[in-house]
């Protein structure tokens, strides 16, 4: 484990950094979000901000406790419901119209419903789209401004997506967004695989960025308020009894941060101008990548600051080529939901 001691001082760094870093929250209006929110906010020289989420009210609390926190930073919510990627668009070009580049995108939007598949208009279930598609889809509509980031002083460009690295399952290559065979349990096992290969996707694509999905480990985040009645009842009798092994909230938002800045994880090109991150913790390395090379721009994240054991599924899965089976699937769903809400629009306006 990473010490709290030297995730504090690699975070402080930022500063080195200079001032009008530019960042993304999505999911930053609540639990482990909102938590990294703060400490890029405190550890940063007036850094600008975008929070997107769907509660204004926690939005506005959110942004008057980072007034204090940092009174020169800026922070602006932008409201919406990435489940559907049609919004996703949506913000994103508003996003571009305010700024020519972002340093961090930090995602970690999601619910705990726990009901069956929930498909929006454009055909792909909310849970799915929350924790993978509305995610990858920022990221591609983003690439431009995080290459933007890698190519301009500070040459400072990263994105994180906080899940579940280090718990990687088989996956159903012949129904990868479960059209036939949704369960809870599959869900979550394809959208965190799928986030741990695209990883190592995205990084090749773009070597000035770094690709980071991390495990948050056991967090008190308030999403048991989606739950059934039931399911609330359960997680309100049990809190007590695991309190003691959850992640604080402050340690969280340090430790998801380091993730996401420090030079144990560094954009596969380095050097020559391009920043490498936060200088390492004395004594350790630049993690493997989760191609299983050392320093390929995509990784995975543990909680305590070190990298996820790699699993020997995902090992497995890099060297038969499925992180590609999966940004081909990817870019295809894309596709595909364009052509449905471009279709709608047309309805709309006739």
């Amino acid at each position: 484990m990473v010490s709290l001691d030297l995730i504090h001082a690699s975070n402080a760094q930022l500063r080195e950094l200079g001032p009008g870093l530019v960042a993304l929250f999505v999911g930053g209006t609540s639990g482990i979000g909102e938590y990294t929110l703060k400490a890029f906010v405190q550890n940063t020289i007036s850094p600008r901000v975008y929070l997107i989420g769907r509660s204004a009210p926690a939005a506005e609390r959110i942004i008057q406790e980072c007034q204090i926190l940092n009174k020169d930073g800026k922070v602006e919510f932008l409201p919406a419901n990435v489940s559907e990627l049609g919004e996703v668009d949506r913000v994103c070009k508003e996003i571009m119209k305010k700024e020519s580049k972002i340093n961090l995108l930090v995602q970690s939007q999601g619910n705990m419903a726990m009901s069956g598949r929930d498909e929006s208009h454009e055909g792909i279930d909310k849970k799915m789209s929350l924790s993978y598609y509305s995610r990858m889809r920022f990221i591609n509509n983003l690439l431009p401004l995080l290459t933007t980031a890698s190519t301009t002083a500070p040459h400072f460009s990263r994105s994180l997506s906080i899940l579940s690295a280090g718990w990687e399952s088989t996956i159903n290559l012949s129904d990868l967004e479960l059209k036939k065979s949704f369960s809870l349990g599959k869900c979550a096992d394809h959208t965190i695989t799928m986030n741990s290969l695209m990883t190592t996707e995205f990084a090749k694509r773009n070597t000035g960025t770094s690709f980071v999905h991390s495990y948050p480990s056991s967090v008190n985040t308030g999403l048991s308020r989606e739950m059934p009645f039931w399911a609330r009842t359960l997680v309100k009798i049990a809190t007590p009894l695991f309190k003691p092994f959850f992640v604080g909230n402050d340690e969280t938002g340090a430790r998801q941060l380091f993730l996401a800045t420090s030079g144990i994880y560094p954009p596969l090109k380095t050097g020559m101008g391009f920043s490498a991150g936060m200088k390492r913790p004395k004594g350790m390395e630049v993690a493997m990548g989760t191609d299983g090379v050392v320093g390929s721009g995509g990784y995975l994240g543990n909680w305590t600051g070190a990298p996820a054991v790699r699993k020997q599924v995902l090992a497995k899965y890099m060297e038969n080529g499925v992180s590609g089976v999966v940004w081909d699937h990817t870019m295809g769903i894309f596709e595909r939901v364009e052509k449905v809400n471009a279709e709608r629009i047309k309805k709309v306006e006739v």
